[in-house]
C-alpha cells in the first residue's frame, strides 16, 4: 500500500477500475453461484459483493468518525474535490449496463447520443480546468 494519501487514492481508482472490468466481464449467470470466500458468508457471489460494498461503506464511516472526533476536516478544496468524485461516480454509473450500440445512439430524434454527453463532460472538464489556470495567471499578472 502507499505510504501517501494521494498515492493510496490512486490505486484505490485503479483498483476500481479493475474490479469493474473484471465484474463485468462475467456472465449474468454467476451471480447465483456459491462464493468460497469467507465474505460470502456461504452464500453467493451477490452475497460476497454486496459484503464488500457493506464493508467498505461501514470503514468509511468509521474514517469520517475518527476525522470527526479528531476535528481534522477537509480544506474548502478537498471538500469540493471528494464531493466532485463522488457526482463523478454517480455520472460513471449511469453507463454500467449500457451497450455499445445504446452508447453511441441518440437518445431522441436529433438528440444527444450518451457518448456524447460523456464527450461534453470531459470537454467541459478540460474546459474548466484551463479558465482556472488562465484566471490564477490573469491574477499573478495584475
Amino acid at each position: 500500500m502507499a505510504a501517501t494519501v494521494r498515492d493510496t487514492v490512486t490505486q484505490l481508482l485503479e483498483s476500481t477500475r479493475d474490479v469493474i472490468d473484471q465484474l463485468l466481464a462475467l456472465p449474468i449467470d454467476e451471480i447465483p453461484m456459491p462464493s468460497s470466500h469467507t465474505c460470502a458468508q456461504g452464500k453467493d457471489l451477490w452475497a460476497l459483493v454486496t459484503n464488500d460494498i457493506d464493508h467498505e461503506t461501514i470503514h468509511a464511516g468509521q474514517i469520517l468518525e475518527a476525522r470527526y472526533e479528531a476535528r481534522s476536516t477537509a480544506s474548502p478544496m478537498e471538500r469540493l474535490c471528494a464531493e466532485w468524485l463522488q457526482a463523478r461516480a454517480r455520472f460513471i454509473a449511469t453507463f454500467i449496463g449500457m451497450n455499445d450500440e445504446e452508447f453511441n445512439s441518440e437518445r431522441a430524434p436529433g438528440g444527444w447520443t450518451y457518448r456524447g454527453i460523456a464527450k461534453h463532460q470531459i470537454g467541459l472538464d478540460q474546459d474548466s480546468l484551463k479558465t482556472i489556470r488562465e484566471d490564477i495567471a490573469s491574477r499573478a499578472g495584475t
